[in-house]
This record gives structure tokens, sequence and C-alpha cells, in this order.
């Protein structure tokens, strides 16, 4: 095995320091491949804090930064396993798949029962996925069974797989309203849903065997009750056979559901247990019958008849049923079980079944319909019809060559006089049945396929009219997508055959190269620049195109985001990125999209306002990501730069490196021009790096970028709030933007109040201005800072003074005395102006927030104690107030007599006692030490006597073990 330096925290420490921009940051992750980084790295707090996605809920769309640390860690798993698996348990939740996709990477390199134990955070994960992260759970489901953590397996499985209520539809029929059953979905697309369970699952089952089948039988009755229009209605009649009229495969089946999909599945499932041996056939059929629903039954029926050698006492048991023989909804399987295994059956059996036949239908139905019709009897030669019409059909159930010699010759006499029955085995058999997902070729067959007859397909293929779910091009374009994704170097290559296509397939390619590059998969980028350029030479409107909703794509604008979207990706330092010596084709693409009218005024007035922030929304919508993808563009050529052989003797020019960034950055600073805040938004979210690109354009434009006191008020809340809830807080900046910190203090309470933005824009204000201090960039009189604790409410207040408490718990290692020292002198300041109010519960969730400080154990033990007695005594309560329970239960055998008083305090402020309940193993060890202390002892028995009259009698055996002593 290969051996690795460690690092000297020496050089820990030169190379985190050079950290100082994303590009320098992610260019370090990206090439570190020793894995004795990971301890210094992980005591530094690199890997506690993974990035949160950007979501645009309106359009279903959703950008996943990348984080580095967690591509890292995958690569560094087979090498330390252990070490990874750690650093994954401790590290904060995201919903940010694509950091989640590199964390899923890491567990299936690490050996399944070292994993094993992060399976909470994998059903986290799995009750949020997105995109490829199915797979690789399902993945890791696999790897998990085939290392015996069957029980881990399941539990993730069963997240995964978990159905949800769809919303109820309701379409009006005849003047009444008709309710139509709601349709139940799944946490991600049927498609990959049926993936999962073929190339997954199976691994299970093998290992797993009943639980496995278990847990699809409890998804598919989750299904059926989520499609009942009625909250009563608990079976048995499921009417599957309406939609799903064959258990097996079948052109007669119709949609493309998670309820399909979930038949399928414990269809394969039952199968493959009994084959693996896992489960005898009797156990598999009890199994799936003691379920309520007909479906169970009808996969009991198949199950039956694919191991009918297996199974034949069963298989009497239940042809012999009459009220299966009778049922419509189980006819279809038990036609085909009788049809395989009459034949096999004792002579009585037979006999018991042809007797049926025999005496006819149920000629009192005939009576009812036909007095129901035209209010008359039927006569004698109608009964005499149905009655041989009926034992025809049921005879062609059992199959003429299986029939006794004389029936034979009863069912030949049948047919020559009423015909032979077409497709006995179904209740109804539609011509041109249809099959599968609204797509006219599944993924498989386009693999099958060469570049030029997909293309040639895509010409020539044309959606059915008026056929019942018809494919679409959007649904053979995602199918499309994930081919290309999965293999973008041959559609790379041929790029140009996409021109004259329509746009719905184009797009669709462009997304897949998207996709594909970030999943490392590198291509060829100067054919797919001619492509690019192409779509961009097209009008971007297709006069007289009509197409319906969700079908196909109206015109070539969805196209033109798409690139600014692959643009943008493939700015990103890694393998396969854009050669620079494409520079100026990229640009000639790039600029016309700056320009590009999405979004509109109207467009930001239906999405934004309100329900949407502008930064949300200039990531979808095309001339908004291509104001993102120039300043990747910007950073790319830069990057490209420090990197040739003389650049440290090159002075440093910012945009006069590059002027044609400067032109468009300025143009749509002109707000005559450029009025759209979602663009706007992005100057706020890029300014660290435009600081980097270009100090001297960055100071002289940010007045601009954020226009106070120029009735701009739009403009700038976009920008500001962007900038302060996307960007860490940088030295260099500040002493850019003074001037917008100031006025953010000055309107602390004053910003609207909603939930549009990706954090509280007020907090994250707190924040910027706490770090600045502890850095020493803010002095304690500072007017800055000193504006912000006049102006601040009480709880925008406690969450600066928590976040501080959280940052040093968060901190591994000691911390620098100075930084102590000065936040120190900050505390003492909040608390002494605290004493002196008329009214300290003005103050009650700063100090509280001290706790966070208490528990942070960076602080001398009697400093920190003795602060959190005297916030105790202003506000009588504190948080997090199980975790300062917890501390003091350590403190106190240090400090027994402040511990003690610092539980009475807490325990008369906790009125309801919940509190005091959940922490009671903490309260009993600090009361226990302090009664071995002389002058502790009468504080703790007083406060055992109190919690003794609140109901806690609990501790009343210390007071005896005391005596006792």
């Amino acid at each position: 095995m290969k051996s690795w330096n460690k690092p000297t925290p020496e050089q820990v420490d030169q190379a985190l320091a050079l950290l100082v921009y994303a590009e320098q940051y992610r260019y370090f992750f990206d090439r570190l491949e020793n894995p004795e980084w990971l301890e210094p790295l992980r005591q530094k707090g690199f890997f506690r804090h993974p990035p949160q996605p950007i979501r645009n809920d309106e359009e279903g769309t959703i950008r996943f930064p990348p984080w580095p640390e967690a591509r890292y860690l995958a690569r560094m798993a087979q090498h330390k396993p252990e070490r990874v698996a750690e650093i994954i348990r401790e590290m904060d939740d995201t919903e940010n798949t694509n950091v989640l996709g590199d964390l899923v990477d890491a567990m299936l390199a690490i050996p399944a029962e070292v994993s094993a134990p992060l399976v909470e955070k994998a059903a986290q994960w799995a009750e949020r996925p997105d995109w490829l992260l199915p797979e690789k759970l399902g993945q890791l489901i696999e790897h998990w069974a085939k290392g015996g953590r069957t029980e881990e397996a399941l539990r993730v499985a069963s997240v995964l797989l978990d159905v949800l209520p769809g919303e109820r539809r309701m379409e009006a029929a005849s003047k009444e309203d008709c309710r139509l059953p709601p349709e139940p979905r799944a946490r991600f697309d049927t498609w990959n849903y049926e993936e999962i369970l073929k190339k997954y699952y199976p691994e299970l089952v093998r290992t797993a065997g009943l639980p496995a089948l278990e847990v699809l039988c409890d998804l598919l009755e989750k299904t059926i009750r989520f499609s009942r229009t009625r909250e009563d209605d608990h079976g048995p009649e499921d009417y599957s056979y309406v939609r799903r009229p064959a258990i097996e495969e079948h052109t007669q089946n119709l949609g493309h559901t998670i309820k399909d999909a979930l038949v399928s599945g414990v269809r394969d499932v039952a199968e493959l247990t009994v084959r693996s041996r896992k489960a005898n056939m009797e156990e598999v059929v009890n199994a799936l019958e003691r379920r309520p629903w007909k479906v169970f039954r009808r996969i009991a029926l198949h199950v039956l008849r694919v191991f009918a050698d297996q199974a034949l006492p069963l298989i009497a048991t239940r042809l012999t049923n009459r009220n299966l023989f009778d049922d419509v909804g189980t006819q279809h399987e038990y036609i085909l079980l009788m049809q395989a295994s009459f034949s096999r059956l004792t002579e009585k059996d037979q006999t018991k079944i042809l007797g049926w036949i025999e005496a006819g239908p149920d000629i009192e139905r005939l009576r009812e319909q036909r007095q129901g019709d035209n209010g008359s009897a039927p006569f004698d030669e109608e009964i005499t019809h149905y009655r041989e019409v009926w034992q025809r059909n049921q005879l062609a159930w059992i199959g003429s060559e299986n029939l006794p010699q004389d029936w034979q010759e009863r069912y030949r006499t049948l047919v020559e006089h009423y015909g032979e029955p077409e497709h006995p085995e179904f209740l109804i058999y539609r011509e041109g049945g249809w099959v599968g997902p609204a797509i006219p070729k599944s993924a498989d067959e386009l693999k099958g396929m060469s570049v030029a007859e997909i293309v040639e397909f895509l010409k020539t293929w044309r959606p059915p009219d008026n056929v019942f779910c018809e494919p679409s091009p959007e649904g053979l374009g995602h199918v499309l997508s994930s081919v290309v994704a999965q293999d973008p170097g041959p559609f790379a290559v041929e790029a140009k055959c996409f021109q004259g296509l329509d746009p719905t397939y184009v797009r669709a390619v462009l997304f897949g190269l998207r996709e594909g590059f970030k999943q490392a998969r590198a291509f060829d980028w100067e054919s797919v620049l001619d492509l690019c350029q192409w779509v961009l030479a097209q009008p971007r409107e297709i006069e007289g195109r009509r197409v319906k909703r969700m079908e196909a794509d109206p015109d070539w604008s969805w196209t033109r985001k798409a690139i600014a979207h692959l643009l943008s990706a493939g700015f990103d330092d890694g393998a396969g990125s854009i050669p620079i010596h494409l520079r100026e084709k990229v640009w000639h693409i790039l600029k016309p999209l700056t320009n590009d009218p999405d979004p509109t005024p109207e467009y930001e007035e239906r999405y934004g306002g309100s329900d949407m922030d502008p930064a949300t929304l200039s990531i979808n919508t095309t001339r908004g990501e291509a104001m993102h993808a120039v300043v990747r563009y910007a950073l790319w050529v830069r990057r490209h730069m420090d990197g040739q052989a003389d650049a440290e003797d090159q002075p440093r020019r910012g945009f006069d490196e590059m002027p044609e960034v400067r032109e468009v950055l300025d143009a749509h600073l002109d707000v005559a021009q450029e009025p759209s805040p979602a663009i706007r938004a992005v100057y706020g979210q890029w300014f660290p790096w435009l600081v980097l690109l270009d100090s001297k354009w960055a100071r002289d434009n940010a007045k601009r970028i954020f226009p106070i006191g120029q009735g701009e008020e739009a403009l700038l809340e976009a920008a500001w709030n962007t900038y302060v809830t996307f960007c860490r807080p940088y030295d260099n900046v500040l002493d850019i933007l003074r001037e917008q910190y100031r006025h953010a203090v000055e309107r602390i309470g004053c910003r609207r109040d909603d939930t549009r933005w990706l954090a509280n824009p007020d907090e994250r204000l707190a924040e910027h201005l706490m770090v600045f201090y502890w850095r020493g960039k803010l002095s304690l009189g500072e007017p800055l800072l000193t504006a912000f604790w006049e102006k601040a409410p009480d709880g925008l207040r406690g969450h600066a003074i928590e976040f501080v408490g959280r940052a040093l718990k968060q901190t591994k290692g000691d911390i620098p005395a100075e930084i102590l020292d000065r936040l120190k002198k900050l505390w003492e300041l909040r608390l002494a102006i605290a004493k002196k109010a008329q009214q300290p519960s003005d103050f009650e969730k700063e100090m509280a927030a001290f706790g966070w400080w208490f528990v942070s154990d960076k602080f001398d033990v009697s400093w920190a104690i003795a602060q959190l007695f005297e916030s105790l005594q202003l506000v009588h309560q504190t948080d997090p107030e199980h975790m300062v329970l917890e501390h003091l239960a350590r403190t106190v055998e240090s400090h027994p007599v402040e511990s003690a008083q610092c539980l009475r305090i807490l325990a008369e402020g906790d009125r309801e006692g919940w509190k005091l309940y959940a922490s009671r193993d903490h309260i009993r060890r600090i009361l226990a030490v302090a009664l071995r202390n002389p002058t502790a002892g009468k504080e703790a028995e007083r406060i055992i006597h109190y919690l003794g009259s609140r109901g806690f009698l609990e501790f009343r055996d210390l007071l005896e073990g005391e005596r006792r002593g």
C-alpha cells in the first residue's frame, strides 16, 4: 500500500492561509491526493458545513453548488474508510444533491460494516433525491446487501422508494362533480424508480428474502390507499384490473405510474425470493395474500403459475375456490393459472370446476338486467344464448386441449355455433394497446443505436395522433439526455448532426452534455460550440409553432438557457473544462445571451416579487444565467493567465486583460438598459470575486452595484441581500463596502417580512459583523458595530451572540488568546448594558445565547461559569439548555457551588418541566457531586427538595445516600 507523508502543522497553516479565493480553494481540494490531510483539515472544521442548494420551486429547478471537500472525501474513502465515515457522521445536513452524490460515492468505497452506521444519514438523503442521487443510493442499498448489512439496506430502501399522496383531481361530468382517483407519486421519476427495482434491489432480495418482499408490499399497499377517493375504503376491491389487466408485462397494461412499477416490483421480488430459496412457495404466497387488496391475490396467482411444479396443492386450493372463479378482479391471473394447471388437478377437482360450468351462470342477473333495460323479462331463447356463450367462455378459460374428451366435444359444438372467443383471458381486450413510458424509444434502445441512427430517428419520428398516453418529444428528450450524460463523447463529436432538429431534442443533448461534464466525463468542446452557434443563429421565436404544454419546447428560448448553463459548467476548473484556445468562440456565443429578453419585466413581476428572490430568479432565466457565466468566464480566463510560465512577472491588469467582460458588466449596470433586480443580484452574489478580478473596478462601481439613496431600492435590495446571504465576510470587501454595511445596519427591521431569501439578510449581516469583529477589522467602539447593537432587536442580537458561540464550538483546537480576549470584552460590555436596562426582558434572547459560549469550552471555566450565572440571574433561561446542563455536569467537579447555583436558576425557570425531564441524568450528576461538597451541599439539598415539590421525586435517594454516607 502506498505511504503518504503526514503534513506538519506549519504546512497545514501555510496551505490554508493561501485559500483566500474560491479558485484557490477548489484547486487545492481537487488536486489533494494525500489522505493524511484528512485529520488536520477536519480539526480546522473544513468538513462540517456543506453548501445548501439554490432552489426555484416554481419551475422545479435546483442549482447544486459543488463542494470540493466532498470530492476529496470520495477519493480518500478507499484509503482511510473509518476516518472518512467519521467525518461524514459529524457533518451538518444539506439538501445539496451534488454534495450528497459525492458522499454516497465515498460510502460506496467504504466497506459495508464501516459505512453502515451512517444509515440514518443515508435515510435523510433518500428523502430528497434528485437526478443521479437515486441511482447512487440504489447502489448503496446493493453495496450494503452484499456486505451483509441487510437491516441498513432495508431502512434506506424503504425511504428511497417511499410513495407520497398526490393531489386529488376533480373533473366535471354530467353537471355533477365526479371525483377521479388521486395518483400517488414517488420522490423521483418513475423511470429511475423502476431502474432501481430492476438493477439494485435484487441483491437485497437475495440476502434478506421475505423482509425485502414485505417492504415493497407495504409500499404497494400504501399506493392503493392513497388512490382511494374515500377514506373509509379498506378493500379488497382495488380495480387494479382496469389499468393493469395483466400482472405480467403485456401490451394491454395502461399507463406508467408508481403503482405499476410497484406491482411489477412485488411480482419480480416474489419470484426472486422463491428462486433464491430465501422462502418457500407457501411463505411467499401467504405474505402476499394476507394483504387485503386484490392485486396481491393476483400476484400470488401469477407466482403460483410461474412455479406450478412446486405448488400444486396450493394451486388446487385456489382453482377450486368459487369466489375466485367468479371474481372479475382476479380473472386474468386465475385463467392463466387454470390453463397451466387444470390438467394436473385430480379428477375430483376437475369435476368440481366443470360442475360449476355445467350449472351455468346466474340467470337472475340476466333477468334483473333485462328488466332494468326495458321492464320485460328475457325470452327463453335469450336465456339459452346467454348460458351457452357463458359456458363457451368458461371452457375457453381451461383450454380445449386440457378438457376431458366429452367436454372437448361440447366446446367444439359451442364454438361452431357462437364462434371462437378472442382473448378469453381478458375481461376487455383493447386493440392497439399501449405500454411503457411516454417515449417511443427506451434508454437501452437509444444506447444500442449510433449517433447517426438516433439523429435520423429524431428527424423522422412523429407523435401519434389521438393515442391515450401518447409518447411526446419531451419524454423522448428526457431519455435522450440521460443517454448523452452517460457517454457524452460520441454526441459531442457529432454535435453538428443535431442542427436542424426540433429545439426539444437540441436542448436535451446540451443538457445531457452538461450532466456528463458534471460527472467528470470529458468530451470535445469545439463541435459542441458550433452547435451552440447554430442555435443562436435561429430566430428565438418559431413562427406558427403550437405545442401542448410539457410535450415539447415552445421555441428556442429554453435551448438558449441550456447553452448558458452548459458554458457556466464548462468554465469550472477541472478535467474536461473548456480549453482556453476556444476563448474567442466562447465569447461570441456568450455575449448574445447576455442580451436575451428573458427575464422580461412582466416575468419578474409574475414570478419574482414576494414569491422568489432575485438570485434564484437569475439562475432560472437565460440572461441571468448568462451573466453568471460572464463572471465564471472571467475567472476561467484569469485562471489560465495565472497558470502561464511568466505569470509572476506580469503586472495584474484586471479587466484590461479582458475588456469584453468589463464592457458587459458596465452595460448591465446602466439602469436605463438593465432594470432587472435578478441581473443586479448576480453582481451581489459575485462581488468578492469581482474584487478579486479587478479591485479598482469593483471599488469604482460599488455605488452603482449597491445604489444607496438613488431611488433604486429594488436594485439595492437585490444586490445587497444576495451579497450578504451568499458571500462570506472578506476583509478586503469590507474596506470597499463599509458604507453599504452602515446603510444595512440603519435599515435593520425595515426589510420586507418575507421568506424569499435563502437566509435572513439581517441575520447574515449580524454574522458578517461578528466575524469582522473577532478578526480585529472592527473595534468594540467602532460606529458600525455600536450602531448595530443599538438598532438590532433582541432576537437579532441574540442571533449574533449565538453565532459566535456556535462558531467557537465548531472550531477544533485552541483559539488564539487575542481573539478570546476580544470576545470576552464584547460579552462583558453587552452584559453590563443588559444589567443597566430598565427591562432585562428586552435582552432575554441575547443573554440566553451566552449558553453557546459556555458549552463551546473555549474559555477559562471560572470566567465562563461566572458569566453564565450572571446571565441566568437576569433572564432565568439559557440556550441550548440541554447542552448547558450537560456541560454543568462536567464543570461541577471543579466548580460545584457555581454549577449548583446555575442549576437552581434553570430549574426554577423551567415552569413546564420538559427540559428538566429531558436532562435528568445530567441533573442527577450535578446534584450528586455537589452534595459531596460542604459549601455546595446545602444548595444541592434545596434543589432536590424544590424538584420534589415539582413532582421530580427520583432525586430523593441522593439525600438518603448522603445521610448513609
